[in-house]
């Protein structure tokens, strides 16, 4: 029965993502960005011993190094994509698209296993595994092969519930070995899997018939993570030498408000007609929704629990029903239309936030479930459809982030997500709504237990409403079909095999580097263009360098050793920046394919600035915000005055008295895309009179600087010694970029 199971979901999803399979050798899923990125991790993983000192370089992004550890590792699927890969001779798009085609039909069954093991009915589970595999939710998450590829994490589940059954011990191997392959198959998942894991022990292990098993899961649940331990540690040391990191704004952007449960993605084909399309994307469909709250109704959870009262009883009930039934009404009023302000016969009532509501609903809400419900019974009986009920709900509240918005309204501060980013860990995850998947997974176990409940074992009744449900969740989740995209081609004439200098594809950004990634792959020689989860701190300053043809930054990639520029002519139809590279001393033209043409640049020696003894800073002051942060001693911290760059910014150092200055240091900390674009140094003996002593563009110092210390950037200019009290910079040009100064420095002579 499993293994027909299992077919009869291969079949649906082969309908369902068609035409993958017919193209799954030279076209790429959805589109030729995120998952071409995905394609050459995969290629990576088949081609290098993951985790070894080599696997952590793969050859983007030149000149950095350890940038595996940019993005998601992706070894959890790689136990598929590898072999697939070597099977197909080496075909890394099949190995990427045959992975993103298994990704629905193994979540599906891996969802079925866990349903079976909830309900020990095969057609409860089949639905669940419907529900779980082909839920509108992964159509949002098609660029993203990490997400789809969810399915080790029912297994770990299966394995619980059926050592929380049996007491025995493999339950709990499989266990370890699921969570290792869900982790490393996608690392949001060590963090909110967690969560889910969490929650299960704190309800099915807390009896007295079940909590001596907490011991042996908690064991478990730590050997487990042993494994993954070296690996984070290397995340986590490489995060810390680039300075790389996740901000609030990052986490707020990428949360749900409450309109996200109502948009559904623009490939959904039934809902995408009556829904609109957004970032978020989390609508569930409905019919497993339906099928949910009906067991709920049939089971009469809320119907009044048989208790003895005396009138004061009834008056106190009474009471806490009026007070959760106004609390609940406020909410959602304000959940619906954001905040409000009523007014009647000189009375105001209004409201900005839940806060409040949400108070006097829970003061008064428990008592009464606890009370007036059968909710007590439910925990008594630990019912898993109220767990995967409740574990859905609360996967669906994490998804909003730290905070809760009605369009750009506030009305929730903090929401529980907030506490989360508090754990170690959680500050690197941008995507609250991800948590989503979970709840997914969640919502269809509940649908599986909820038709467990509704409907007999047998009889006709049953198989035409599972045939009914059945179709109402694939119609659900239904696409219009996966996009096939052309796969970025190979340049072999002007990117040889034969070659070890490191390439830069021009030109160079998000819309080209995907591609020169994916080329890597045949040649195997390192590229200055990369895509991945985090951009190197190198990587604007180089961007912006080559977008305005700065005629120095090409030599001082020079000056990192010889390297070869291939010129796309097709993007480049005004020959600008065929032109630009050609104007290097020493370019010479190698090769060409008619479209495409390689420029050979000779290593440059790079001319090092000298810089004299440091001269103390007593204070500093800016144009607005407080410039003492530039002269703290501390990297962490910087100055900047909140805006865009733009003529008219400046920062000014008090030395304290009259001293020789010859040079200065700016550095930029882990923040060197903020550089500033021109650049004005200054001297004055009291503050009124002013001398310039350097102007120019920056790009190539910031350049160097974020290369040699990402984590510092330190740009340093050196000018004819002149005696001073104070220094300025002045940045004079426009950007949309913020001018940040984490340290300034200014310096004496030279001792010659």
């Amino acid at each position: 029965m499993f293994a027909a199971v299992l077919c009869v979901y291969l079949a649906i999803a082969a309908v369902y993502t068609h035409p993958v399979l017919p193209y799954s050798h030279d076209r790429i899923a959805n589109d030729p960005y995120d998952p071409i990125l995905n394609t050459s991790i995969l290629w990576w993983n088949a081609t290098t011993v993951p985790f070894t000192e080599a696997w952590w370089s793969p050859p983007h992004f030149y000149p950095a190094k350890d940038v595996a550890a940019f993005t998601e590792n992706l070894v959890g699927i790689s136990v598929f994509a590898t072999p697939i890969f070597w099977l197909t001779g080496g075909n890394a798009l099949a190995a990427y698209n045959l992975s993103f085609f298994l990704s629905w039909p193994l979540s599906a069954f891996t969802a079925y296993l866990l349903a079976f093991v909830l309900t020990r009915r095969h057609d409860a589970a089949f639905l669940a595994g419907l529900s779980y595999g082909f839920t509108p939710y992964r159509t949002a998450e098609l660029g993203h092969l990490q997400m789809l590829s969810s399915f080790w994490i029912p297994l770990c589940l299966v394995a619980l519930h059926r050592f929380l059954e049996t007491r025995r011990g493999g339950w709990l191997v499989l266990f370890a070995a699921a969570w290792v392959l869900q982790a490393l198959a996608n690392g949001y998942f060590i963090f909110f899997g967690a969560v889910l894991v969490g929650l299960w022990v704190l309800y099915f292990c807390t009896t007295q018939e079940t909590w001596r098993t907490v011991p042996a899961i908690a064991a478990t649940c730590v050997l487990a993570n042993v494994p993954l331990v070296p690996i984070l540690l290397k995340y986590h040391t490489v995060h810390q030498e680039y300075g790389l990191r996740r901000t609030m704004s990052e986490a707020l952007w990428f949360s749900s408000p409450v309109s996200g449960w109502f948009e559904v993605s623009s490939f959904v084909w039934l809902w995408s007609k009556v829904l609109p399309d957004s970032k978020d994307v989390l609508f569930p469909g409905v019919t497993a929704l339906i099928l949910v709250l009906a067991a709920v109704w049939r089971s009469r959870w809320l119907k009044p629990a048989k208790r003895e009262g005396s009138r004061s009883y009834t008056w106190v009930m009474t009471g806490l029903m009026l007070v959760t039934a106004v609390s609940v009404a406020s909410m959602l009023t304000t959940l619906a239309i954001g905040p409000w302000r009523l007014e009647w016969q000189g009375m105001t009532v209004r409201t900005s936030g839940l806060d409040r509501a949400l108070r006097m609903a829970v003061l008064a809400g428990v008592p009464l479930l606890l009370l007036r419900t059968r909710f007590l019974e439910i925990l008594k009986r630990r019912d898993a459809l109220a767990f995967y009920l409740g574990a859905m709900i609360v996967m669906g509240v994490l998804c909003c982030g730290p905070v809760l918005r009605v369009g750009d309204a506030v009305i929730l501060d903090p929401m529980p997500y907030r506490w989360l980013m508090a754990v170690p860990g959680f500050d690197q995850l941008r995507v609250p709504t991800r948590f989503w998947m979970l709840g997914t997974l969640c919502l269809g176990m509940a649908a599986g237990l909820a038709f467990a409940r509704l409907m007999p074992v047998r009889g006709r009744r049953r198989a035409a409403a599972l045939l009914l449900l059945s179709a109402g969740v694939m119609l659900d989740g239904w696409t219009t079909g996966i996009g096939m995209s052309a796969a970025p081609p190979q340049w072999p004439r002007v990117e040889r095999r034969a070659g070890t200098r490191p390439i830069l594809e021009l030109p160079l950004g998000p819309a080209w580097d995907a591609a020169a990634t994916f080329r890597s792959m045949r040649h195997r020689r390192p590229v200055l263009n990369g895509v991945s989860g985090y951009d190197p701190p190198h990587y604007e300053p180089l961007k912006s360098g080559l977008g305005t043809h700065d005629p120095e930054l090409l030599l001082a990639i020079a000056s990192l050793g010889a390297f070869d520029v291939v010129v796309n002519a097709a993007d480049d139809p005004g020959g600008a920046l065929a032109r630009y590279v050609a104007s290097v001393p020493g370019a010479t033209v190698g090769s060409t394919d008619g479209t495409r043409t390689v420029y050979q640049i000779p290593a440059a020696v790079r001319s090092e600035v000298r810089l004299g003894p440091v001269v103390p800073i007593v204070s500093a002051w800016a144009n607005s915000q407080e410039g003492s942060l530039a002269v703290d001693g501390r990297m962490e911290t910087e100055w900047n005055d909140g805006r865009e760059q733009q003529p008219g910014q400046w920062l000014i150092a008090d030395l304290g008295q009259v001293r020789e200055v010859a040079g200065v240091t700016h550095a930029l900390g882990e923040y060197a895309r903020d550089f500033p674009r021109l650049l004005a140094i200054d001297l004055s003996l009291d503050g009124s009179d002013w001398v310039q002593v350097w102007q120019g563009r920056t790009v190539v110092q910031a350049f160097l600087a974020a290369t040699d210390a990402p984590i510092e950037a330190k740009m340093r200019f050196a000018f004819e010694p002149r005696q001073a009290r104070y220094l300025r910079l002045r940045q004079l040009d426009k950007e949309i970029h913020l001018w940040r100064v984490a340290e300034l420095q200014a310096h004496g002579a030279v001792s010659r």
